[in-house]
């Protein structure tokens, strides 16, 4: 926290038993993150896996979310619509390319999605990546962290000083006054398979989103075929959240699915990028207990 306030307001909301929103948005795209970073949305995912996977263009688009009269107007450092980063190697190949996390980390962001989560090991490999070495007998030591210290990015981005960038930046909630919220995509059978293991064994991941639309492919189905499991799928891993207390985040196509997911108990709802309107945005907030803001509305005409 900084002055009482989280700068988190992904990690706030989630405390408080909310319903977060968050918007999809490729990497570079300057345009369309100051668009979505003025509306009502809680964050935008910067999207890095299938295009754009560039660090210089990762900071850009960071800078182009930082929007001082917000700050100015909010009295804190906490941004309005918070930035995460959306990394392009699945868990498996950033167990030998921790630099990958990193180097994301180091850009800035408040939060960090990676894809193709399967396995505990894993799960346990891009949690050290994601933090700092504790302290000996610190007792949220495990698991270790192999971050690098870099001072120069990152801490200025926040607004803090060196020092309190380092006690700030650690995953929620393994560390409880963490900052940095850790993502992992289920996007395959084993994934699924294995949820319970990596809920139970790794605390640092901070909520799950369940892909189904890439687990249809893992299991050989063509987009817009039937497959039944999906939906089996989707609720087992929710079921598995909902079991030891981690949000559960899934996409939404429609007003309507995102209505239903919140009533199912998704904790995080996630539109693409090819929903220009907020026709999804202001019917899960309604069915989650949040009004719509008093923010224009924002359709592209």
């Amino acid at each position: 926290m900084h002055n009482g306030v989280r700068l988190n307001k992904v990690i706030d909301l989630l405390e408080q038993r909310e319903v977060v929103f968050g918007r999809v948005v490729m990497n570079g795209n300057l345009d369309e993150l100051m668009y979505w970073n003025e509306s009502d949305y809680d964050f935008v995912l910067i999207e890095m896996e299938h295009e754009g996977f560039n660090f210089t263009k990762l900071r850009q688009s960071l800078s182009q979310m930082l929007n001082r009269r917000q700050i100015v107007d909010k009295g804190s450092l906490q941004p309005e619509t918070m930035p995460f980063a959306w990394v392009a190697p699945d868990a498996r190949e950033l167990l030998v390319n921790q630099w990958v996390v990193q180097q994301t980390l180091d850009a800035g962001p408040y939060g960090l999605i990676v894809p193709g989560l399967t396995t505990v090991e894993e799960a346990k490999g891009v949690v050290a990546a994601a933090r700092y070495p504790q302290a000996p007998g610190a007792k949220d030591a495990d698991p270790p962290g192999i971050r690098g210290w870099w001072r120069r990015y990152a801490p200025r981005y926040w607004g803090l000083a060196p020092q309190d960038y380092f006690d700030s930046a650690d995953l929620w909630p393994l560390d409880p006054d963490g900052e940095l919220l850790l993502i992992g995509i289920i996007e395959d059978a084993e994934g699924v398979k294995n949820i319970r293991d990596i809920l139970r064994e790794v605390k640092g991941i901070g909520a799950i989103w369940m892909e189904h639309f890439d687990l249809a492919l893992s299991a050989g189905v063509r987009m817009g075929e039937p497959f039944p499991e999906q939906e089996q799928a989707l609720l087992k891993v929710l079921d598995a959240c909902k079991e030891f207390d981690v949000p559960c985040g899934v996409g939404a196509n429609d007003a309507a699915e995102a209505e239903l997911r919140v009533e199912q108990g998704f904790r995080i709802i996630i539109t693409g990028m090819f929903r220009p309107d907020n026709s999804i945005l202001d019917a899960g907030r309604r069915a989650a207990g949040r009004t719509p803001g008093d923010k224009p509305p924002l359709g592209y005409t």
